[in-house]
């Protein structure tokens, strides 16, 4: 055990930060795996769409603040890298017409995002030291948008339990193999506006819930 610390520790810093990026992803898969078999309990409509709807009013707020971060990192002409145009990346609307078409479309949104930040925070490490603001953003919005992508999954199968869910992709399609520093840099910034956008729209679709499907909690009175 001391020998490999002792290894570890004459690794170079690229070297260091490849074995960061995979340690970061087998936890992430880890986490993942764990919560895809975590089965939706039976509880009320309106509790489902209560968690989703807190946790992606606060993950829109931090989305926007990582973004600010992230252009503060990236040195000058970051206004340039963020206007770059890249098909890939997912667009940050809702599509459909009914209800469920839409309520499906933010799940299947939310799942897609999630390589493309894992992606992005990938690239991060290996540009900058493991432990810089903007990796450990992009951790945490992983973790978090899987949480409100389990959350929205829920309040489907609740509120339409026939319909069939569609799983996206694992990895990102459309990336070229290999990106230069600039691409880098803009890929992370369009993934990182056209999340915060999608959340925000995601916060007003799922609001629009509470008149059509959910009802507004009703508080319990207290006993004393």
């Amino acid at each position: 055990m001391n020998c490999h610390v002792r290894n570890m520790i004459w690794l170079p810093q690229r070297s260091q930060a490849k074995f960061s990026i995979i340690l970061l992803i087998l936890l992430l898969m880890a986490a993942e795996s764990t919560q895809h078999r975590i089965q939706c309990k039976n509880q009320s409509c309106s509790l489902y769409l209560h968690k989703s709807l807190k946790l992606t009013k606060f993950m829109n707020s931090t989305a926007a603040q990582l973004l600010k971060t992230y252009k503060a990192s990236q040195g000058d002409s970051t206004d340039l890298i963020c206007e770059v145009h890249m098909d890939n990346v997912p667009l940050s609307t809702i599509t459909g017409q009914s209800i469920s078409e839409r309520m499906l479309s933010v799940y299947t949104r939310l799942k897609e995002f999630l390589p493309h930040l894992k992606t992005v925070m990938e690239q991060q490490i290996d540009l900058d030291p493991p432990t810089n603001p903007v990796a450990e953003g992009l951790k945490d919005m992983i973790t978090r948008v899987g949480h409100i992508s389990a959350h929205v999954k829920c309040l489907i199968e609740f509120v339409m339990p026939n319909i069939p869910i569609p799983e996206p992709a694992e990895r990102p399609t459309g990336i070229p193999p290999a990106l230069n520093t600039f691409q880098q840099k803009a890929y992370g910034c369009i993934v990182l506006s056209r999340l915060q956008e999608f959340l925000s729209q995601a916060f007003h679709e799922l609001k629009s819930l509470r008149g059509k499907k959910c009802r507004k909690r009703t508080k319990i009175p207290r006993f004393n």
